[in-house]
């Protein structure tokens, strides 16, 4: 798609109706595009312009009173209109010097009509050629998506597109992405690319990740970068970009960049879908992790695709659970549908990741590429991306809880880290953080949930309570976690529990008569913590809710 839809100042003046015109001030500024006409003759009403119009007068409104016709002048100048065409005559026989260095300081066109013209004349057909020529942009635009869609149904590649673009904006075109080279249409010599591309790298790390809004970069006083991210679920996947030499971007061309982004995004998307189709091993390690059957090195490496001779990487395992609420509507997205988005997203963070979604989980071994001491920074990020972008697709009010095993040395372990990440995730209401290794103590409690000496701990520590609470209806037991969590804070206990504090008296009192006054010491403190955790971990696991 060209730009003739656009008319400029310097191609108005050569309409027949502009025979008798002369430019006689701004001649620098005839680029310039008219959107509009419109006559105007007094600045009082110069707030009606919204910038592009060329300016149509007679002078009547200022005629030769040198205040007027200079306010008049600096207001069209101020509103950003494009040009004023003034009819001499009557009310301004000859433009003064002091209009005439106006415009030349601001390069503003000015052009006079040295013989009687019909306003309505020129409008009419400066109207009807900038219609005409704004419908052939948008029947240009559209024959541009429609080649857009052929191409996408014929699965061309990336190049095919961006040279599809080029043809349209004829200008310099670009893709870059994180993860693959950059490519440049028409081809810039080597060392202008390998310029460009580390430029790119510089500006990009440090652009906003979350806006998918077109963005301007200056390059130089005459040339600068546009560029629009392609995100896909909120995750950003590249970015197409244009350079303009001379030339300011304007809406149809934007829209082509658009549109243009809006293809590549359903390009990567559908590529990454098909990938995911194929991963039936990984599927298959991951049913047997989650069934907690124990398999040989050998086997691990060979469902993994590593070679049998290198040395065995370090690795992470990741569990996120994304829990949507009943009353959202059936057209949610599943969760499973963000499996290549978190795929693009850890590959991006160093790790090579094997994914299997199952129901609302998400089950993820992450093999260290990098082995370098911020694995665990790393980790961070993509957790916190990963639940930012499920939080956008799922809804605010999803409840997403992520748990993270340790680092795994030995394949032939991985269930075993596979269970940590469990645990961790199990206890993340109770824990600010998804690492197993952050849990303390209560890491235990996961190894012996099913054993007698963990339900008659319970008893030891609790029952008096709840004996008491069972009789009477009383909530002691609660009161005493949610003291004991506001670290014996009388009044932060009162208000978590929503009472007043002459009432909390009251239970701590009943409490310390039945457990004994040192209830509260350290020694007794830590085992009413893990008794309490405890007891919540077997109702967890009698009623199989784990997250």
């Amino acid at each position: 798609m060209s730009n003739d839809w656009r008319l400029t100042i310097a191609e108005a003046i050569k309409r027949p109706l502009f025979r008798h015109a002369e430019v006689v001030a701004g001649h620098r500024g005839l680029a310039r595009p008219v959107r509009w006409v419109h006559v105007l003759e007094t600045a009082d009403t110069g707030q009606f312009l919204n910038g592009g119009e060329l300016i149509l007068s007679t002078g009547l409104g200022f005629g030769e009173a040198k205040e007027k016709r200079l306010a008049y002048l600096a207001e069209l100048i101020r509103r950003k209109a494009s040009g004023l065409c003034v009819e001499l005559g009557v009310y301004i026989p000859s433009i003064p010097a002091d209009m005439l260095e106006m415009a030349n300081h601001h390069e503003f066109p000015l052009i006079v009509f040295h013989q009687p013209v019909r306003f309505v004349d020129i409008t009419q057909d400066l109207h009807e050629h900038l219609i005409n020529r704004q419908m052939q942009a948008l029947r240009d635009l559209e024959a541009y998506s429609r080649g857009l869609q052929q191409l996408s149904l014929q699965a061309a590649g990336i190049p095919k597109l961006l040279q599809h673009f080029q043809s349209a904006v004829q200008t310099q075109v670009l893709f870059y992405s994180p993860d693959v080279a950059a490519q440049y249409v028409p081809a810039l010599p080597h060392a202008v690319q390998l310029e460009m591309t580390e430029l790119m790298r510089a500006h990009f790390a440090q652009a906003d990740t979350n806006d998918a809004s077109v963005r301007f970069h200056a390059l130089s006083q005459t040339k600068q970068l546009i560029y629009q991210p392609v995100m896909a679920m909120g995750h950003l996947l590249a970015y197409v970009g244009l350079i303009l030499y001379e030339r300011e971007a304007d809406e149809y061309l934007l829209l082509t960049l658009d549109n243009t982004v809006s293809a590549m995004a359903q390009f990567f998307l559908r590529k990454m879908f098909a990938e995911e189709q194929t991963r039936a091993m990984e599927n298959r390690l991951f049913d047997e992790l989650i069934a907690n059957r124990a398999m040989p090195e050998e086997h691990m490496r060979t469902l993994l695709g590593l070679s049998g001779s290198s040395k065995a990487p370090a690795y992470y395992t990741l569990i996120m659970s994304c829990e949507k609420n009943t009353d959202q509507t059936d057209d949610a997205l599943p969760p499973h549908d963000l499996t290549a988005i978190f795929r693009s997203l850890l590959t991006r963070q160093g790790f090579r990741p094997f994914i299997r979604c199952t129901g609302n989980r998400f089950y993820v071994l992450l093999i260290d590429q990098k082995t370098t001491a911020n694995a665990r920074r790393a980790l961070e990020k993509a957790w916190a991306d990963m639940k930012r972008i499920a939080g956008q697709m799922l809804g605010a009010d999803a409840r997403i809880c992520c748990g993270i095993g340790r680092v795994g040395k030995r394949l032939s372990d991985a269930g075993r880290h596979l269970a940590e990440a469990e645990q961790a995730l199990a206890f993340q209401r109770e824990a600010t953080s998804p690492f197993f290794t952050d849990l303390g103590l209560f890491r235990l409690l996961f190894h012996i949930p099913t054993e007698p000496v963990l339900a008659s701990f319970i008893a030891d520590y609790l029952g008096p309570l709840l004996a008491h609470d069972q009789k009477h209806g009383s909530a002691l037991v609660h009161t005493l976690r949610v003291y004991l969590d506001a670290n014996l804070s009388k009044q932060e206990a009162a208000e978590r529990l929503f009472i007043h504090r002459q009432t909390l008296y009251h239970r701590l009192e009943k409490i310390a008569e039945l457990l004994g006054d040192d209830y509260a010491s350290p020694e007794r403190r830590i085992c009413l913590e893990i008794a309490l955790r405890a007891r919540e971990w077997l109702q967890k696991e009698e009623g199989g809710v784990l997250a």
